[in-house]
């Protein structure tokens, strides 16, 4: 998966996907100036020909703290950065450390631990970026290179930043909206709908925003009801299932009968939006639920299957790639800066790295199940 670099505020262009079709895919437009896409996937690091900070005999040391492994994406990610960083570690021979923490205060902790071992670079998966700055301005104040991965700290500057392209993602989840109830909207049908986001930081945040802004500047941004203020699901199944199973036994029959979409920010909580459905259809057999869509994010592979048979009177299923295996991009761009290098050819310095997406409906699952980006994501069990 390529990855693209953008300055700070700048919203970055989207790798096309060659092979699927509709709003998701998009032809690469002008980088601003002074930055350039990546052309390089799964190549991150590259040797740069001079200015390196590893010196002859020293021994290169790189941390990462990370969240629990406390739902599915989280642990799959710890399991792709442990086998990046032990492939990458035995061609390179730097040594590493490791620190996951369930909350800010572990999180502060295990910087503070990294931080006493002696770091050339420490990559940060923050639980939450404003309650890890001051453990984020330590590491600059200690001289050591911060890279931060997945949630952003706002207005702060690390070596660098790299996390999936949310914006973008929000973007074509508006659009597809659009594309979708195409014939509804042009006779005037008012749509309402369901968001179910994952937390308050800044990834929620971009990829509903993202969703926002698309429909805002439509014509038919006044036929868009959300019926309820976001559910916060913690990006857990169980929490999504809880909330949607108690709306739909408290909101009014007409208000479930009218329900035209549902907007969730991962796969496995569209899982438990998709259970609670379910178990609604079979305890209401007579009652009408006329969900079309629902939208996601992750490309889970067994969040596809189950939109390969009936789903709660057929709900049709966008879903956008967002994989636990990113975090190997974070590791790869964490080991250049440690080495003074470039990452896929570009420099480092101030950078954020967005990895682009890649959309997935019933039209290009195929596809996407034979991509390199699916093989990878499942490549650690």
């Amino acid at each position: 998966m390529s990855v693209k670099k953008i300055l700070a505020l700048t919203i970055a262009t989207v790798m096309t996907f060659s092979l699927l079709v509709g709003c998701g895919t998009s032809t690469p437009k002008e980088t601003t100036a002074g930055t350039a896409a990546v052309t390089t996937a799964g190549a991150a690091t590259t040797k740069a020909t001079e200015g390196t900070t590893a010196a002859a005999g020293k021994v290169i040391k790189i941390g990462i703290v990370t969240p629990d492994a406390d739902h599915g994406f989280t642990g799959e990610s710890i399991a792709h950065a442990r086998a990046e960083l032990e492939k990458l570690s035995k061609e390179r021979g730097f040594e590493y450390k490791f620190e996951v923490g369930g909350e800010a205060a572990k999180q502060i902790a295990a910087v503070e631990a990294i931080l006493q071992w002696g770091p050339d670079v420490i990559i940060l998966w923050p639980l939450e970026g404003e309650q890890l700055r001051n453990a984020a301005q330590t590491i600059i104040d200690a001289g050591v290179k911060l890279i931060v991965y997945d949630r952003l700290i706002n207005n702060f500057k690390p070596a660098a930043e790299i996390m999936g392209d949310n914006e973008t993602i929000g973007n074509w989840t508006g659009k597809y909206l659009l594309k979708y109830f195409d014939t509804e909207l042009k006779a005037g049908d008012n749509l309402s709908f369901l968001r179910f986001i994952g937390d308050s930081s800044t990834v929620s945040i971009q990829r509903s925003s993202g969703m926002d802004t698309v429909i805002a500047a439509s014509p038919y941004a006044k036929q868009f009801t959300q019926v309820q203020a976001d559910f916060l699901t913690n990006w857990s199944n169980a929490t999504a299932q809880e909330q949607m199973e108690n709306w739909l036994a408290t909101a009014d029959a007409k208000a479930v009968e009218d329900l035209d979409f549902i907007v969730t920010h991962d796969d496995e909580v569209t899982d438990g939006v998709v259970v609670a459905l379910q178990n609604y259809q079979n305890s209401n057999p007579t009652a009408k639920l006329n969900v079309k869509l629902i939208t996601s994010v992750g490309g889970r592979k067994e969040t596809l299957a189950t939109f390969d048979k009936p789903v709660a009177n057929g709900i049709d299923l966008v879903t956008y790639f967002f994989s636990p295996s990113f975090i190997r991009e974070a590791v790869r761009l964490g080991v250049a800066a440690a080495y003074g290098e470039q990452y896929d050819g570009q420099d480092i310095n101030g950078q954020l790295f967005l990895i682009p997406s890649i959309e997935i409906d019933k039209t290009t699952v195929e596809a996407f199940r034979a991509s390199k980006e699916f093989a990878e994501r499942y490549s650690v069990q």
